[in-house]
């Protein structure tokens, strides 16, 4: 993992981050949740569950890192969800914080060409 190259990715919209499962643990603080969430759980309310914890680290942090696991393991269209997350940083009306950085994480090198080619369009690999 090249952290540096994550944080790089500050302030920046349209732009995520992939990294290999086993590196999320060295990022501080995070965010996750698994990438095969049901379009209930990301839709339902008003906003995202994970937002409160989103904005919770952020305030309290020059940097935080909103991780979403095993992005490789689901299909294109499941992928393709996340794609206004990272193109306008919006998910259900809910807005990221601007020095939070989105991270996708796969199995490991082979697995990135299963990452959509609209999501990897605006991916910035980090191993």
């Amino acid at each position: 993992m090249i952290k540096e190259l994550i944080d790089l990715q500050r302030n920046s919209n349209a732009t995520c981050v992939v990294i290999e499962n086993i590196d999320s643990e060295k990022l501080s603080p995070t965010v996750s949740m698994k990438a095969n969430v049901s379009d209930k759980f990301l839709l339902t309310g008003s906003i995202p569950p994970f937002a409160d914890k989103i904005d919770e680290k952020c305030k309290k942090n020059k940097l935080c890192y909103f991780v979403i696991k095993g992005i490789d393991e689901i299909s294109t269209e499941q992928q393709n969800r996340y794609v206004s997350l990272v193109k306008d940083r919006e998910l259900n009306g809910y807005y990221l914080p601007k020095n939070c950085i989105i991270v996708f994480t796969v199995q490991n090198r082979s697995t990135l060409k299963k990452v959509s080619q609209e999501l990897y369009h605006f991916a910035v690999v980090a191993f």
